[in-house]
């Protein structure tokens, strides 16, 4: 990549980071409630909850529900930059920006990264949140948690990318992506493990390929390494190489969108 084209991409992440900052008591707003969720509505939800006969180190629900609310806020976070890519478009904002002196491909990949990391950074303090209620962890499945956050925020924000700016329509951008908020979550490991969902095999096999489920389990992998290394939907290596395959790929095809299908002057 040119200086030019670096200097560019890195004013595009620097348009998605700023657009987080204008949004600022929204972003209090998320932050407060998801405190509120995981410490009254999860101590709750951990009562009613227990792993019997799954594993022999009791491995304490909700530890393992608190890992599972983040990744499926991080997702949520992610998802809704559909809506923010929807609202530019009307607005005649990419029109504007595909009138730049900018390559196609450096617009789209400085769209992906920017407002990927605008998600991660966004859910930051919560967690932090979730890491003091665990009480810590190990510096490298911090490290190794945070560091597949972003990545996979990066690649659901290449996925909302190519979808928002395909269907280029506005009921249809509110619709699919409600849709996909509401089912992936629920067809993950994000409040239930692997083993348990194997009781419903179409359930089981929706979970393996999942996203969610990968990068929740890689987490609690690292966590709690002795309680859910049994349990987790495959190896930490697997899981790790899925998830920089899926971004890989989801940003590509956003790339192969903005390059070659994306027009101006369209929104149904």
């Amino acid at each position: 990549m040119q200086t030019s084209d670096l200097r560019a991409m890195l004013l595009l992440v620097q348009w998605d980071l700023m657009r987080m900052w204008r949004r600022r008591i929204f972003v209090l707003m998320r932050i407060t409630w998801f405190a509120v969720q995981v410490s009254i509505f999860g101590l709750a939800l951990t009562a009613m909850v227990r792993f019997r006969g799954i594993v022999s180190a009791q491995l304490d629900y909700y530890h393992f529900y608190l890992l599972g609310v983040y990744t499926s806020m991080l997702f949520s976070i992610s998802v809704s930059n559909a809506y923010e890519v929807a609202e530019e478009f009307e607005e005649g904002i990419i029109e504007y920006h595909l009138t730049l002196p900018i390559k196609r491909r450096v617009l789209s990949l400085g769209r992906a990264v920017g407002g990927g990391l605008a998600a991660f950074i966004f859910t930051l303090p919560m967690y932090a949140i979730v890491l003091m209620l665990l009480g810590g962890g190990p510096p490298e499945a911090i490290a190794v948690s945070l560091a597949a956050s972003a990545v996979f925020s990066v690649g659901i924000v290449g996925l909302v990318l190519s979808l928002v700016l395909s269907v280029k329509s506005g009921d249809a951008t509110d619709i699919l992506f409600g849709i996909i908020d509401a089912v992936i979550v629920r067809l993950s490991t994000i409040f239930y493990p692997a083993v348990v969902l194997s009781r419903v095999a179409p359930y089981y096999y929706a979970a393996l390929v999942n996203p969610l489920s990968h990068l929740v389990d890689l987490a609690r992998t690292f966590f709690f390494f002795e309680e859910y290394r049994v349990l987790a939907i495959a190896s930490p290596v697997t899981m790790a190489a899925y998830l920089l395959g899926l971004a890989a790929g989801l940003v590509s095809l956003a790339i192969y969108i903005v390059e070659r299908k994306l027009e101006g002057g369209g929104w149904r």
